[in-house]
């Protein structure tokens, strides 16, 4: 009787060299896991870039009106003032200055238009701003489901709102903001 128990105890100690390898195998699994998990994760940059055109066009859309009233800056003697398009960054305290890692003699990699139309004649633009690279304008105009290469595009925000100005001539305006910032934001 006592041989069968140190025989067991003896198959034990056997055995806990097999779980030990087993565990150990079982935690390098799960440490080769954790780690290709994260490095997938945190990779690859993220893409902002919509999120950004967003912020712009919302930006924008608050510079031009405050609780649906143009803002009356862009009026001189009750029309609207197209000398505003040469100070609009400065009045809406708008800073397209690109951030280090691109060089200062190409393009921005920002575009926005502001158009407003009389509700009278919506077929016309009663005035236009734009500023930026005027090139990414194009890339708002193509389709998605039909480019493969979409993701290198430009990411765009239109929006669309009425408001009044201070006689009450109602105005549509759409704002159209792009921004490109490939290099940061996605993998090519």
């Amino acid at each position: 009787m006592r041989n069968k128990i140190k025989h067991i105890i003896k198959e034990k100690r056997g055995a806990e060299k097999y779980l030990s390898l087993y565990w150990f195998f079982i935690l390098m699994l799960i440490a080769l896991g954790v780690f290709i998990m994260t490095y997938n994760y945190y990779g690859a940059p993220y893409d902002i870039r919509k999120v950004e055109s967003e912020i712009l066009a919302n930006k924008i859309a608050d510079c031009i009106s405050n609780q649906g009233r143009i803002n009356p800056d862009f009026f001189i003697e009750k029309n609207l003032n197209s000398a505003i398009s040469d100070t609009f960054l400065e009045k809406c305290k708008i800073n397209l200055d690109v951030e280090e890692g691109y060089p200062e003699d190409s393009l921005p990699p920002y575009f926005f238009e502001v158009e407003f139309y009389r509700i009278e004649d919506v077929s016309k633009s009663a005035l236009t701003i734009f500023e930026g690279n005027l090139n990414l304008k194009a890339d708002c105009l193509i389709n998605e489901e039909n480019n493969k290469n979409f993701r290198v595009l430009s990411k765009c925000t239109e929006r669309r709102f009425y408001a009044v100005d201070d006689s009450s001539n109602q105005y549509l305006i759409k704002i159209l903001s792009s921004v490109k910032k490939n290099e940061k934001n996605i993998k090519i």
